[in-house]
């Protein structure tokens, strides 16, 4: 007989909490010092002060060359990262981006504040953007593409940047909650045009807030050293030192990372190989103890020696069950919880209402670029369906043995209830 469920009154398997976190994990005296050595400076902008130490320079610099792209831009955070992206491509007023119908808010709002319209496209089994879905959306408008590497699990990019190549779109890779994970022995971000990353607390690496778009264009590398600072007045990100406009003038924003950030995002990218591993040992011991369950489906991965690891998601036969199999497990100790709450992304009421701060509609109500784009509820059922249906356990990088254990036992106590 099945042991009873700690959401039903039973005994959880753990009573201790579990220690959560990726890059905040492993912060320590490295990162102390770092940023002590800029406080003392007195220098804490990037690009001046008495006793400059360059850490965001030297932030970009070793970024760049850990995910072998040939040139890193770092800012303010992650949305501010995509925002920089869009300006260095171009995109905006009377332009399509399509976007996966399944991704935080901040795809969208960074698409819909560059003033461009975002296309919503279905997601696979990847949880990340369908190739045949992206074709299908693709109109005389649309300019780019962002497929979005969900919770350190590559999309299948082999497909899209066929379509993408075939189509003539650009691709943004959203590598927000990826940063190191790799697709086919390369580092997410680099596949495409130009990569966006986030170094938010949460993040594989954090510094608190902040952000990095690497390319391997150099022009597309200049206009967003340029987009991040103003519009480059002073072309403040090439080279790091100040010189004549490069090309046409153009209006940016202050999105740059200080001095502080830089010295922790620093400290923190050399235990990125450490934090990747830890959490690649932990899932692998977990999914190697649950083995095979029938009725849950695990999440596919086109490369799962490249991901990151910082989750399981198994897809359950319904979303009631999903529902209840994520809190189960949050009753028996475990961190569980269904992704953005198992919604498409466009369900958010801001989207759902095309409202932007003004109040006049953004880019859907431009009359010179007026569009038929239209969003509702049902508009991409094979996501709905799919997301509604998941379930997912976060995976700490500090675990031990035992934490992995305990949280396989807690899958399979509650699988033998709600499934057996």
């Amino acid at each position: 007989m099945s042991e009873r469920l700690a959401l039903d009154g039973g005994t959880p398997v753990r009573r201790q909490p579990l220690s959560m976190g990726k890059g905040v994990a492993f912060l320590g005296d490295e990162e102390r010092a770092a940023v002590m050595a800029v406080l003392e400076s007195r220098s804490l902008f990037r690009y001046y002060g008495p006793d400059l130490q360059e850490t965001v320079a030297g932030f970009e610099r070793d970024a760049g060359a850990y995910l072998g792209a040939a040139h890193a831009v770092a800012t303010s955070s992650g949305t501010a990262a995509l925002r920089v992206a869009l300006a260095a491509l171009g995109i905006g007023c009377g332009d399509e981006v399509i976007v996966p119908a399944f991704t935080f808010i901040a795809t969208v709002n960074a698409v819909v504040l560059a003033g461009a319209v975002p296309v919503f496209a279905e997601v696979d089994e990847t949880l990340g953007l369908d190739a045949a879905a992206v074709e299908a959306c693709v109109t005389e408008r649309t300019v780019a593409v962002i497929p979005v590497h969900l919770e350190n699990v590559a999309c299948d990019m082999d497909p899209l940047l066929k379509i993408a190549e075939q189509r003539s779109l650009a691709v943004l890779e959203d590598t927000a909650q990826s940063m190191g994970a790799t697709y086919h022995g390369r580092a997410l971000g680099t596949l495409g045009d130009i990569g966006a990353f986030s170094l938010q607390l949460e993040k594989n690496i954090t510094a608190g807030e902040g952000g990095l778009i690497v390319t391997d264009d150099e022009a597309l590398w200049i206009r967003a050293a340029r987009y991040q600072d103003q519009g480059g007045q002073f072309v403040t990100g090439h080279g790091g030192s100040r010189g004549a406009e490069l090309d046409e003038p153009f209006v940016g924003e202050n999105l740059r990372m200080t001095e502080i950030a830089g010295a922790i995002a620093g400290a923190q990218l050399t235990k990125l190989p450490s934090i990747l591993g830890a959490m690649r040992r932990n899932r692998a011991a977990i999914e190697a103890a649950v083995g095979v369950i029938d009725g849950m489906q695990a999440r596919r991965s086109p490369d799962p020696d490249g991901d990151g690891a910082s989750s399981i998601t198994w897809f359950l036969p319904d979303a009631a069950l999903a529902a209840r199999f994520a809190d189960a497990l949050r009753a028996e100790g475990i961190p569980s919880a269904q992704i953005y709450d198992g919604r498409p992304v466009y369900a958010t009421p801001s989207i759902l209402g095309r409202r932007t701060a003004s109040g006049k509609g953004g880019p859907w109500n431009c009359a010179e670029h007026p569009t038929d784009v239209v969003y509702r509820l049902g508009m991409c059922p094979r996501t709905e369906a799919l997301v509604a249906r998941s379930a997912s356990v976060g995976i700490g990088a500090r675990w031990n043995e035992d934490d992995a254990r305990d949280v396989a036992a807690a899958v399979q106590k509650v699988a033998s209830v709600l499934l057996g």
